[in-house]
């Protein structure tokens, strides 16, 4: 039963990671827009810019905002977002890591916002120097604006207007741009950059309508959002960009991609003003729930979303006492292992009485070896009779595998995890141990304590647990807490110390129960 067990937990796993990352379902695309909209936009064809040597001869003015939590960098050319970094969080947990940038200028002409103007057809890129009216700013205790104003190289004048604050992620923005009926303006915006710093977090667009909350794993046809959206935006892991339209610009909105394959928001402006808020920032539950529009909804978790949440809210909670995550995992686990002990110690009990059953089902086994139907029924009137059941010894592994994909994902997920340190060299729990990296035959070998320790546990617990198989099988069974551990050694140091703990608990309950039942 056991050797059943060990391998049904160690496929379980791989396989649900497999699923995950292969075979998770999609989200359809958004099919809510009237179908002359949805014509229109498809009908709209982008026009190649022209060469930046024909056009840009003046130097690019860039004007830098500086807030207690955002620093952003706008430009004269096309009058928007270049780059905007998060002053409270790195790149990197070295603590000479530079800030956290959440969205970067990507070449060419990508400038968030910006405009370009549809006629005939065709859109175009218009590569407008704005003036602005500061040369930098520097919020501290009130709101601060920059505005920019320009004149389009068909005449059309347009004014981009940022306010930014001293305590939120939000920036305000509204652009004012006239607009006829044959020259409707579009605002592309939302580009976020950067490697995702785990595969088995979403990363990508995502929309919501006050009723649903759909992530769209992968852009493969632009997607048509209508005017009733409440907000849209795109998830970087850990981070987020939302974009919350005013009530008095509720345009319908695309999803697509730029000439660089980097999914955009691009809005149609056929009134002559878009405003609303732009969010760069964590997502961390507080600041999102400060925007008013259910933006608590981007922290997803996925399958595990109903675990991951309350433990994510548990670790929370005891972190205000600890402020250390890795204590608040081992409080973590050893609460679950007390809530779960007595059906843990049920489970040893029945293993123990499998052990002593031995002889007795060998001997049926030998008396009905011809007859299968006919031993499996004597077996099952043994168990019966003796009060076992035999798939007792499973269910302490069942139960623990929702925990462990809750737990995965939150650390994962969960802005509080990331960089989280434990102790030592332990300084990211949302990521592999970084204690050393050797290079063997050209290929780099990440050397981890934790994932050695674990095994080590595995083994020890192993050999004490009551198993029902011939030596034999037992140790062909060795292999199991090798093949943990080598399944281990790429996952976040918070879940391998979850799994140590968990390990070294069920160790010490199996000693008192063996000597309890001695």
């Amino acid at each position: 039963m056991e050797k059943r067990t060990m391998i049904a937990l160690g496929l379980t796993i791989v396989l649900l990671f497999v699923f995950q990352m292969y075979f998770t379902p999609k989200q359809q695309p958004i099919q809510n827009v009237p179908p002359k909209q949805a014509e229109d936009t498809q009908a709209v064809k982008e026009k190649p810019a022209p060469p930046p040597q024909a056009e840009n001869k003046k130097p690019t003015q860039r004007i830098l905002a500086e807030t207690p939590l955002l620093k952003v960098t706008f430009s004269d050319l096309g009058g928007g977002i270049e780059s905007v970094k998060l002053q409270r969080y790195k790149e990197k947990v070295k603590k000479d890591s530079a800030e956290k940038e959440l969205v970067e200028d990507i070449k060419p002409y990508t400038y968030l916002p910006r405009i370009t103007k549809v006629a005939n057809g065709e859109t175009v890129h218009d590569r407008t120097y704005f003036k602005p009216d500061r040369t930098g700013i520097t919020v501290r205790d009130q709101a601060e604006t920059l505005i920019f104003s320009g004149t389009l190289t068909d005449g059309k004048r347009i004014r981009k207007i940022y306010t930014l604050y001293p305590d939120k992620y939000t920036i305000d923005m509204k652009v004012e741009v006239e607009a006829t009926d044959k020259d409707i303006a579009l605002m592309d915006f939302a580009m976020i950059s950067g490697e995702n710093e785990n595969t088995y977090v979403f990363k990508g667009p995502f929309t919501y309508d006050g009723k649903a909350f759909q992530q769209i794993e992968k852009l493969k046809e632009n997607i048509e959002v209508d005017r009733n959206y409440k907000y849209a935006g795109l998830d970087d892991g850990f981070f987020a960009f939302i974009w919350i339209p005013g009530d008095e610009s509720k345009f319908p909105l695309t999803i697509t991609k730029s000439e660089t394959n980097v999914p955009i928001l691009r809005s149609k402006i056929d009134k002559g003003m878009l405003s609303g808020r732009l969010y760069f920032g964590p997502k961390q539950a507080d600041a999102l729930k400060a925007l008013n529009v259910n933006a608590q909804k981007v922290i997803d978790f996925g399958w595990f979303d109903i675990i991951a949440k309350p433990l994510v809210l548990g670790m929370n909670f005891s972190n205000k006492v600890t402020h250390n995550y890795g204590i608040d995992i081992i409080l973590l686990t050893i609460l679950i292992k007390i809530i779960f002990y007595p059906l843990t110690a049920k489970s040893y009990k029945s293993m123990k009485e499998m052990q002593k059953m031995q002889p007795v089902i060998m001997k049926l086994k030998e008396k009905y070896k011809d007859d299968r139907q006919k031993l499996n029924m004597e077996m099952m009137e043994l168990y019966k009779q003796k009060g076992v059941n035999p798939m007792g010894g499973c269910l302490p592994m069942i139960i623990q595998i929702p925990v462990f994909f809750a737990l995965y994902k939150a650390l994962s997920g969960a802005i509080e995890l990331r960089h989280a340190p434990f102790m030592f060299w332990i300084n990211d729990l949302s990521a592999p141990e970084d204690l050393y990296t050797m290079t063997v035959a050209g290929f780099a070998l990440p050397i981890r304590i934790l994932p050695l320790v674990m095994g080590i546990t595995q083994v020890i617990q192993q050999k004490m647990t009551p198993t029902s198989v011939d030596p034999l099988q037992e140790k062909m069974m060795l292999i199991m807490p090798i093949f943990f551990t080598f399944l281990f050694w790429g996952f976040p140091s918070g879940l391998v110390l979850y799994w140590l703990v968990n390990n070294v608990i069920s160790i010490a309950q199996q000693y008192y129960i063996n000597k309890k039942t001695t």
